[in-house]
């Protein structure tokens, strides 16, 4: 029988209390868990952001910054009098509103087409958690400066305002995608288009908001962005908390695949903790070992062919020929090679000059669709003409977007991506499989842009507001299912390392060759063919 005596001068291991006394804590809140079935931690078990919240908080900051962008689209008559009358404005713009209008969005464009390639360059030698936090840190300030232009009746702060949402924009579009691409399993295809759902939604609030607010008597334009930024504050403090632990943190191993598939589905990970506790130490030590060895999101260079410039859009080329090249040149990220990659591969330019037509048909219908609309004679107001347009567009993308996503995990599982049993998910498949990869999507993607096309076609004779929106919604949701497919076919078109510069590449010449002067051919177009529709 023990006394107190005893317990003071033989006490207990404390070593061994302590490592019990966790053990039942962490059976007690695994059942706790289990019973009450709450959302997972926000960190996994590695310190590394779970993408069950990883992949809403890209979407929330991808439907903001598009947002931004449609604020002068959605207030141009508001921002025309603004450049008439800023104490600083130039002569030219002065005399020539439009053309400063047109100046503020090439700035934007300016900004975004230089850091994107910069972005791409730098995402291969700096972590994607900073240089996407720096970028939208920069982007919040950039928002806040637009709304104090107005305050200072400053025209060269709102520009160089917009040229700074715009570089702060890019290094956020080229680190998602790959990033969602590994991450997201066998629903890769479905999370990329709910990412990219962003884009018509955003563009498509964005252009209400900023009509609404820049048109009502409380407000203004410049609260536009105010309320944009006190909105978009707690995003940016969300991503502080975001983690990962080397550059891209992708968690290597069949193990974390499994997992990461799990919390994208919003599965408990509880068995899969309460069997990792009963491993033995030995086991235990292994499996630690295993998940602390991350592959980076860009990984290190790798020896290629010195024949083989375009080894990226040949590697099923090179793959079946057994590998026996000359492996006596090592790829070095360098602009020069990064550009020479993308340009070298021909599937990367067509889908470029594709997403260019496709960009450019989106802009110039969101500048000059109200006007079309009031021409038709469809509605009478213009604000309500393109609040149905607005809606229509956004309905359409929220829609199409993820069916084409759901479109392109069917083509993936049947080579095998995203399968935990292959030990791949994403983009990690076999070299040799990208080219019947995107064999196997880009057929589809054709289909779906002629049958849209098909659909479209009839609004011209439409008569009725209702029988034209509908008409154009069934179009437009086509057309949006098929940037999933792009996506994904731009990002196996090279090599994993390159992915960013791939996604730069297709974003600059989209814009460069679509958004940029399509709309200005097209208001030509307009002019001399029906002169009295005018915008505004």
């Amino acid at each position: 029988m023990s006394s107190p005596l005893d317990e003071v001068t033989n006490p207990p291991d404390s070593s061994t209390d302590s490592k019990e006394i966790k053990e039942s804590s962490s059976r007690h809140i695994s059942c706790c868990r289990s019973s009450l079935k709450l959302p997972p931690t926000f960190h996994n078990q590695q310190g590394t952001t779970r993408p069950f919240y990883l992949f809403p908080l890209f979407l929330l900051i991808n439907i903001v910054t598009m947002a931004d962008r449609a604020i002068i689209p959605g207030a141009s008559q508001e921002f025309l009098g603004f450049l008439g009358s800023a104490f600083d404005a130039p002569e030219v713009v002065r005399d020539n509103p439009d053309a400063g209008l047109g100046i503020l969005q090439a700035a934007f464009m300016i900004g975004y087409t230089i850091a994107i390639i910069l972005s791409g360059h730098y995402v291969h030698k700096i972590k994607w958690k900073p240089l996407v936090f720096s970028g939208l840190c920069v982007w919040w300030l950039g928002v806040l400066g637009s709304g104090n232009a107005k305050q200072y009746n400053s025209f060269y702060v709102l520009l160089f305002s917009r040229m700074a949402t715009g570089c702060a924009e890019a290094a956020f579009q080229v680190v998602a995608p790959p990033l969602i691409q590994d991450r997201a399993g066998g629903r890769a295809g479905f999370w990329l288009s709910i990412f990219l759902m962003g884009l018509p939604l955003g563009l498509s609030v964005g252009y209400i908001y900023g009509s609404y607010m820049a048109t009502s008597d409380l407000w203004g334009w410049d609260w536009a962005y105010y309320i944009m930024c006190i909105g978009s504050f707690p995003l940016l403090i969300v991503f502080a908390f975001v983690r990962d632990q080397t550059n891209g943190g992708i968690l290597s191993g069949e193990e974390e695949e499994v997992e990461g598939d799990e919390e994208v589905h919003n599965d408990t990970v509880l068995e899969d903790e309460e069997q990792e506790r009963r491993t033995t130490s030995l086991t235990a030590a292994t499996t630690t070992t295993t998940a602390a060895t991350l592959e980076p999101l860009l990984p290190p260079p790798q020896t290629t062919s010195s024949n083989s410039e375009n080894n990226h859009s040949t590697s099923a080329d090179a793959s079946s020929n057994g590998g026996n090249s000359n492996k006596n040149k090592v790829d070095k990220f360098t602009l020069l090679s990064e550009v020479k990659i993308c340009f070298s591969s021909k599937i990367l330019v067509s889908l470029s000059l594709g997403q260019a037509a496709i960009f450019g048909v989106v802009t110039a219908l969101g500048t000059f669709g109200g006007a079309f609309i009031l021409a038709l004679q469809l509605f009478d107001d213009e604000k309500v003409a393109a609040t149905w347009f607005g809606i229509t567009a956004a309905l359409a993308g929220v829609i199409g977007t993820p069916l084409g996503g759901s479109l392109v995990d069917k083509i993936l599982a049947r080579y095998g991506a995203g399968d935990d049993t292959s030990g791949v998910r994403g983009e990690g498949v076999d070299d040799s499989l990208r080219h019947p990869i995107i064999a196997s999507i880009l057929p589809r993607m054709n289909v779906l842009v002629a049958v849209g096309m098909l659909c479209i076609f009839p609004t011209l004779a439409m008569q009725e507001a209702t029988f034209f929106l509908f008409f154009l919604f069934i179009g437009w949701t086509l057309l949006f299912a098929t940037q999933t497919g792009i996506s994904i076919c731009a990002m196996l078109s090279v090599n994993k390392a390159h992915r960013p510069n791939a996604l730069a590449f297709i974003s600059i010449a989209g814009h460069l060759l679509g958004d940029v002067p399509l709309p200005i051919v097209l208001g030509l177009i307009k002019d001399h063919l029906a002169p009295g529709c005018k915008v505004g």
